[in-house]
C-alpha cells in the first residue's frame, strides 16, 4: 500500500509544479502555443510507450467519434483555459481550483446519472464551494479584479477535464487507459494547434524560448505530463481511487508552497483556510464512493 500511496502522492506533487512553471514561461509564448507544445510532447510521449497496442485496436466509428469528443475536453479545453487562467490568477488560487475537479466531477456524473448523488456527496460539494469563496475571496480588490477572471477561465478548464472523466471511463474499460489518452491527445492537440493559429503566434515568435523557457517546457512535459500520468495510473493499479484521491491535498499545497518560493506568490491565514475545506471535501466525497451505486 506505501507503494500505491507513493505514486499518487508523487503524481500530486507533480501536477502542483505544473501550474508554477506555467505561469513562469507564459511571458515567453501564448496560452494556446504552450497548450499545442505541452500536450503535444505528452501525446508523443505516450504514443512512443503504446505505439503497438494504438496501431493493432479496431475501434468502431462510434466509440471513435465519443473519444474525439471528450478528447476535446482534456487536451483542448483543459489546457488553454487553464493556460489562460493563469495568466491572471496565481499558482496557488489555480491548483486550489483544480483540487475541486473530483466534485465537479461528481456533479456532471450526477446530471447525466451516470453516479447516484448521496447526502455525503451533496456535502462534499457544498464544503468544496464554502473553502473555494473562502480561499479565493482574499486579495480581491475593484482594482484587482483580473484575479477573479483568471479563476473563471481555471474552472472552464476544469469543468473539462471533469467532462473527460466522466464519460471516458467506459473507452478506457473496453480499449485500454494509454490508447484512448492518445486518439483524445490527437483530437485535442490538433485543435491547440488550430486555435494558436489564431489567438497566438507558434509561427512568430510564441516558440522562441530562452534556456529556462526550455527547461520549464520540459518539466511540463516530462515530469509534470507523462510522469505524473504513469504515477497516477500505476497508483490506482495498487490502492483504491480513495486512498489515492487523498493525495490531491498534495497538488495546491505543492502549488502555494513553490509558487511562494519561486515567483513570490503571497500565502494567506484565509488561503490556508480555504484550502483545508476543499481537501477535506475531496477525501469526505471520495470515501462516500464506498456506499455508491452506479446505474
Amino acid at each position: 500500500m506505501f507503494t500505491g500511496i507513493f505514486f499518487a502522492s508523487l503524481s500530486a506533487c507533480l501536477g502542483g509544479t505544473t501550474f508554477v512553471f506555467t505561469r513562469m514561461v507564459l511571458p515567453q509564448t501564448d496560452p494556446a502555443t504552450l497548450s499545442f507544445l505541452r500536450y503535444g510532447l505528452i501525446g508523443l510521449i505516450l504514443f512512443a510507450f503504446s505505439a503497438k497496442k494504438v496501431l493493432r485496436i479496431s475501434m468502431i466509428k462510434q466509440d471513435l467519434t465519443g473519444i474525439i469528443i471528450i478528447g476535446l475536453g482534456m487536451f483542448a479545453v483543459f489546457p488553454f483555459f487553464m493556460a489562460f487562467g493563469l495568466s491572471y490568477t496565481t499558482a496557488a488560487r489555480g491548483g486550489l481550483l483544480y483540487a475541486t475537479m473530483p466534485l465537479v466531477t461528481i456533479v456532471i456524473a450526477s446530471l447525466f446519472k451516470i453516479e447516484r448523488l448521496t447526502l455525503a456527496k451533496i456535502l462534499s460539494v457544498t464544503l468544496a464551494m464554502v473553502g473555494v469563496v473562502t480561499a479565493i475571496g482574499t486579495k480581491v480588490s475593484p482594482d484587482n479584479l483580473g484575479l477573479l477572471k483568471g479563476d473563471a477561465l481555471v474552472m472552464m478548464g476544469v469543468l473539462g477535464a471533469a467532462i473527460f472523466t466522466v464519460f471516458s471511463g467506459k473507452y478506457m474499460v473496453k480499449y485500454g487507459n494509454l490508447p484512448v489518452m492518445v486518439l483524445s491527445a490527437i483530437s485535442g492537440v490538433s485543435t491547440t494547434f488550430v486555435l494558436s493559429l489564431f489567438t497566438g503566434a507558434p509561427l512568430d515568435g510564441s516558440l522562441t524560448f530562452d534556456g529556462f523557457g526550455w527547461f520549464a517546457i520540459f518539466m511540463l512535459a516530462v515530469p509534470g505530463g507523462a510522469l505524473m500520468m504513469y504515477s497516477w495510473g500505476r497508483a490506482l493499479m495498487i490502492i483504491t481511487p480513495t486512498q489515492a484521491a487523498i493525495s490531491l491535498g498534495f497538488n495546491p499545497l505543492t502549488a502555494m508552497l513553490l509558487g511562494a518560493l519561486l515567483i513570490g506568490e503571497e500565502i494567506t491565514v484565509q488561503f490556508i483556510a480555504g484550502f483545508l475545506m476543499v481537501v477535506s471535501a475531496v477525501v469526505l466525497s471520495n470515501l462516500s464512493l464506498k456506499g455508491a451505486k452506479f446505474q
